[in-house]
């Protein structure tokens, strides 16, 4: 019993932080906490009883909402991440589009003698 609620208090603590290496814009060391929250979840999950589902329900809520942060704050980083992917494509077409405008100067000018 005491081990679920452990495993439970353990995968609130690596969510909160998960969130907030998100904010931080650290994504891989949220993908790895995530991943051990996952991990404490099933076990805590597989070791769980009847006498205990009130205690249960109450972290099991409390995940869920921080599930719910933690899915805005992913998309608002996918949000981000798509509008600098656009706005570099749109760079590229701008820098593309001088590319025949602009002619390379020669190193040595015709009228110099390039032989002295």
């Amino acid at each position: 019993m005491s081990d679920t609620l452990t495993y439970l208090d353990q995968a609130l603590e690596k969510g909160e932080r998960e969130l907030a290496c998100l904010q931080a814009g650290e994504v891989e060391e949220a993908e790895k906490l995530a991943f051990d929250r996952g991990r404490l979840m099933e076990e805590a999950w597989r070791m769980r009883d009847v006498e205990t589902a009130g205690l249960l329900k109450e972290k099991l809520l409390r995940l869920q909402q921080l599930q719910g942060q933690l899915t805005s704050e992913a998309k608002r980083l996918h949000e981000t991440l798509r509008e600098d992917l656009l706005k570099a494509k749109q760079e590229t077409r701008r820098f593309s589009g001088y590319k025949g405008s602009v002619k390379p100067t020669p190193i040595a000018s015709k009228f110099i003698d390039k032989r002295s």
